[in-house]
């Protein structure tokens, strides 16, 4: 049987001419068409003084830097410039900040607040409560089986019922989004030994024992921890909870019934809050993954989970004496891929790295509006370049063959998901950082996928890139 492949993601495109999108092309339009207004109006002559700003207006309308236009990085740049002349992009925690001082994790992190909770009949769990949207968010460990030693029937199947999972979504009004994060920690000393320890039976016959003795003693001395974890995030807002009280019930009782175990997937348990406080913690401070001893996370409050110090720069993010970077996605892999595309981002390295993909699932009537607009652009680009005598791209064909199908499968049942990717490594030093990067980065390429590093804004991508906080881009 041949490996079933997967393809037709696209990119958001507005209306826009020749490849361009609408801002851009509005932007080349106003160039062209002021000078050609104020010599109808005032003459030649002026019209002239303004021709080189209008061909620099028009140049930056045309360029785009790794995908990125190059209007929306001067924008930032300015943005993080100004920031950083204000002081905004240092944090000092606790008692290294000046009195008087908020007791805030930092950045976008700093309205949220974690509940302690405790569900009858179902354990502790904790929930982040994002104060100023209203919104909560409760994590779920989970224990992937993998699919590599699967037959194509197996992953086929579960590909679909995850895929069915999140269509789901859009049948519960109150979850705003999911987030899947996969944690790879490489760790000098194998921790194996005890686990096999722990997992030898006394009464077993000698010569297994013997075996399972060889294997761990041929076991490589450094190994990789792999941990994951979903994230759902509730509106209360869509709840009708008129306290806090009602919107954590209504957030349980929404997040009650999630099975993954069609989809290859076995859910361990609902993160406590010492659980949430050791994602925070860890990932800020790499060196407190020394702690052993579960319950010493649960003497730290909220805000001692951040960083004691932190410091945005503008390609990276410096916390606790540990560097970070953090890429997005620009754009899914074009052509048809298998279900193991992302295998070489989640393969063992030597630097830490952290994925997070991001899906917020359209309500039925929502995905019906996006996809007539995609479609209804596509159409438009069709007969522009119909009346201009221009033959159309094969990649602006593509791209209307893919927004037509999407809105027919909607329209049959299918649903219709917003995803992306954020990828963040963290090392000790910054000549660490630049060989980390060169390693993401190469992966990525042989993943199929485009990204950019989050270029003035490591700092809300590397909070995003947690999963745990329930943080999405848009309402940032």
């Amino acid at each position: 049987m041949s490996a079933q492949l997967y393809g037709g993601w696209r990119r958001v495109r507005s209306l826009g001419l020749s490849g361009l999108d609408g801002r851009q092309t509005l932007t080349v339009a106003v160039a062209v068409v002021v000078p050609l207004v104020v010599a109808l109006f005032a003459g030649v002559g002026t019209a002239a003084w303004l021709l080189p700003a209008s061909a620099l207006v028009a140049l930056a309308g045309l360029i785009r830097v790794r995908g990125v236009w190059i209007v929306d990085l001067i924008i930032a740049w300015l943005g993080f410039t100004r920031a950083r002349l204000r002081g905004q992009t240092t944090y000092r925690g606790q008692w290294l900040a000046p009195y008087p001082r908020k007791w805030d994790l930092p950045g976008v992190l700093a309205p949220t607040r974690l509940l302690h909770l405790s569900d009858p009949g179902r354990g502790g769990a904790g929930l982040v409560w994002h104060q100023r949207s209203g919104k909560m968010t409760a994590t779920y460990l989970l224990s992937p089986t993998g699919a590599l030693l699967a037959d194509s029937g197996t992953v086929a199947y579960q590909v679909g019922a995850w895929g069915q999972t999140l269509a789901s979504l859009a049948d519960e009004t109150a979850v705003s989004h999911a987030a899947v994060t996969i944690d790879l920690t490489p760790a000098r000393g194998s921790h194996l030994p005890g686990h096999v320890a722990d997992r030898v039976d006394p009464t077993s016959p000698p010569l297994a024992q013997q075996i399972m003795d060889e294997v761990v003693a041929a076991a490589p001395d450094t190994t990789t921890r792999i941990r994951a974890r979903l994230s759902l995030t509730v509106d209360t807002a869509r709840t009708g909870a008129r306290d806090v009280t009602g919107a954590v019930a209504e957030t349980l009782r929404a997040l009650g019934g999630l099975s993954l175990s069609a989809a290859g997937v076995d859910v361990l348990r609902r993160a406590s809050a010492d659980d949430i406080a050791a994602i925070m913690r860890n990932a800020y401070d790499p060196d407190s993954e020394t702690v052993t001893d579960p319950a010493r996370w649960g003497e730290l409050d909220w805000p001692d989970v951040g960083p004691m110090a932190a410091q945005e720069e503008w390609g990276h993010y410096v916390h606790d004496g540990a560097y970070s970077m953090t890429w997005c996605l620009v754009e899914a892999p074009r052509q048809l891929v298998s279900h193991d595309v992302l295998l070489p981002l989640l393969l063992p390295g030597p630097y830490p790295r952290r994925l997070t993909i991001l899906y917020r699932t359209l309500s039925r009537e929502e995905a019906g509006t996006v996809l007539k607009r995609e479609r209804d652009a596509a159409t438009a680009r069709r007969i522009y370049d119909h009346k201009t005598g221009r033959d159309p791209s094969a990649r602006d064909e593509a791209d209307a063959a893919d927004a037509e199908r999407a809105a027919v499968e909607e329209a049959r049942g299918a649903g219709l998901t917003e995803f992306s990717l954020f990828i963040t490594t963290t090392v000790s030093t910054l000549e660490e950082l630049v060989e980390a990067r060169r390693h993401i980065e190469q992966a990525a390429s042989q993943a199929r996928l485009r990204i950019r590093p989050c270029w003035g804004g490591q700092a809300a991508a590397f909070a995003t890139g947690l999963g745990v906080a329930g943080l999405y881009p848009p309402d940032l």
